[in-house]
């Protein structure tokens, strides 16, 4: 595995050749990613129906809380190897390698377990639709069956990114995709397993994903490698990756759990509505892939020049980062606001569906844009080891502002459409007060460290 030898030095060169670099396997790795879902949609859509595909989006807030937490913690792993890689620690960053992975594999382990018991319990929460209840049941045991994997695939990926390399996650999302698509067609399609194919399919493309990322992680030069027999959890990198990734996976979980919130208000709306708020998810995908990739990659930059004290590239970095997002993200509302009847044909063919979607995606194309700032610049500042206060931020911004909707707002005029709206009223917000953190922040930070 030559490639998983590589790193890439974000502390010289070209800001913008750098990130750009850096970003797109991030960027189409998570696309891959992403496709699990997408591509079992589409197939299920086809072959199992509309509630199928209701029931997995019913619950699919509910299995992004473990993966959106665990990956905020392997974000704390991936900081603090990023700045010891950028200041040359080379022990340091073993160590913490080391120590992140068998945190990540046994966390995994815990989950699913949890995962498994309190899942009826979790669906009552939601109040999933009866007729959907037992396919979503399925979905949700099966998929936490396999968290150990999700996991540990998670934090390799962040380990081999901490130190520059982005493409090696890349290359395993690719087989682990493939793989994806062969399955979903023999379950789904010829076998007709439905929705627990589906499942299926997910869990064993991620046992792939994780198994090839540590086998990397234990052929690699770079100063990441991996000693199985010396896997054990180093105290001091513990305590430390636990006090940056905590809040960050903090911050990460309040966004689904703010969300099923909004879910459990959308499934009293029937299944068409829950389907077609499915084929929304399907459709504006990318902008999420998009902004994640983008914050992933400035934590990164910012954290390797914090660490080699290059504070000014660190800052236009995020600068450039920023506009990057802009531009992208606004090419794919645009896409959306014209396109998004026949793309919504791919995923289910109900008329009524359609049009509900089609509704929704006229509001919400437009406005995507507004959520940059508030995506991308928790990643400039997590990248100085700063991560309590974008929690509390994203909190306030995002999380409190989508309840007090739901709550206040809501039930003054209970329509499908008025629940929707709390999500471009939360990105105004959140952005407009990370815009104003970030910079008193960053002026602060390079003044106390000059």
């Amino acid at each position: 595995m030559e490639y998983a030898q590589k790193g890439l030095d974000l502390t010289e060169g070209s800001i913008w050749r750098k990130i750009v670099i850096f970003a797109l396997p991030i960027l189409v790795g998570s696309l891959l990613q992403q496709l699990y879902t997408t591509v079992d949609a589409i197939i299920i859509g086809q072959f199992a129906g509309k509630n199928a595909l209701a029931a997995i989006d019913a619950v699919y807030n509910l299995i992004k809380l473990p993966v959106n937490f665990f990956t905020g913690v392997s974000s704390g792993a991936t900081i603090i190897i990023s700045q010891y890689y950028g200041a040359k620690e080379r022990e340091r960053v073993s160590n913490a390698s080391h120590t992140a992975l068998l945190f990540a594999f046994s966390g995994g382990l815990l989950l699913s377990i949890l995962g498994i018991l309190f899942a009826p319990f979790c669906l009552e929460l939601l109040q999933v639709p009866d007729d959907i209840y037992q396919d979503a049941l399925s979905y949700v045991r099966i998929y936490f069956g396999g968290m150990a994997a999700s996991m540990t695939y998670n934090i390799g990926a962040g380990t081999f990114r901490a130190v520059g390399n982005s493409k090696t996650p890349f290359y395993f999302l690719i087989a682990a995709n493939i793989t994806n698509v062969v399955l979903d067609v023999l379950f789904i399609a010829v076998f007709r397993w439905g929705v627990a194919g589906a499942a299926l399919t997910t869990v064993l493309s991620q046992i792939l994903s994780a198994f090839l990322v540590t086998m990397a992680l234990v052929k690699t030069d770079l100063p990441c490698k991996i000693h199985l027999t010396k896997l054990r959890f180093h105290k001091a990198y513990l305590v430390e990756i636990i006090r940056l990734g905590l809040p960050v996976g903090i911050q990460t979980t309040l966004y689904p759990l703010a969300n099923m919130m909004i879910q459990s208000n959308i499934n009293v709306f029937g299944t068409n509505s829950i389907a077609a708020w499915a084929v929304c998810g399907k459709l504006d995908f990318l902008i999420w892939l998009i902004t994640d990739s983008l914050c992933t990659t400035i934590s990164t930059f910012v954290a390797q020049n914090y660490g080699a004290r290059k504070y000014e590239r660190a800052k236009e970095g995020v600068r450039i980062g920023t506009i990057l997002s802009i531009i992208l993200v606004a090419a794919i509302g645009v896409i959306l606001y014209f396109w998004n009847v026949p793309l919504g044909c791919l995923f289910v063919d109900d008329s009524e569906v359609i049009a509900i979607s089609a509704r929704i995606m006229s509001i919400l194309a437009p406005l995507y844009v507004i959520y940059v700032f508030g995506g991308v610049l928790p990643g400039a500042i997590r990248g100085t080891g700063e991560t309590v206060k974008p929690m509390i931020l994203t909190l306030v911004g995002s999380c409190v502002s989508r309840i007090l909707w739901i709550v206040i707002v809501v039930p003054l005029h209970p329509t499908l459409m008025t629940v929707l709206i709390c999500y471009p009223v939360s990105w105004g917000i959140t952005s407009i007060i990370y815009l104003a953190f970030y910079h008193r922040y960053m002026k602060n930070l390079t003044s106390k460290t000059r």
